[in-house]
């Protein structure tokens, strides 16, 4: 069974820019700025993805789609629209890929811990 065959690139993709842009806006250099800078975009994304897990978004999200329903006339009675929260609550989460963004940057910001006592 291939565990990693269900992960979406696009999480490792935004990491990655994310750990571009804190380089170069950071005016780093060096070797450990780079696995700093990587493990921090990859930890940034990870925690969105944990806590996304978490259903810590759902009603901020939720509410957008409310408001958007009234304004188009699409708003249903008061228990109608519990039982629509209830199931697009129960329909988020469940990103496999936090864990390993996570792993990932905790091995990255390590490297760069190990690179920059190295280096200094």
């Amino acid at each position: 069974m291939n565990r990693f065959k269900a992960l979406s690139p696009l999480p490792f993709v935004a990491a990655l820019i994310v750990g571009a842009v804190l380089y170069i806006g950071g005016g780093m250099h060096g070797i450990s700025d780079v696995f700093f800078a990587l493990g921090s975009g990859l930890l940034i994304v990870g925690l969105i993805r944990t806590l996304s897990n978490l259903k810590m978004f759902a009603s901020f999200g939720w509410s957008f789609r409310f408001i958007k329903r009234i304004f188009t006339g699409r708003a249903g009675s008061g228990r109608a629209e519990t039982e629509d929260y209830a199931q697009y609550r129960a329909r988020i989460g469940g990103h496999a890929d936090a864990k390993y963004l996570l792993g990932m940057a905790a091995v990255s910001i390590g490297i760069a811990a190990l690179t920059a006592a190295l280096v200094h």
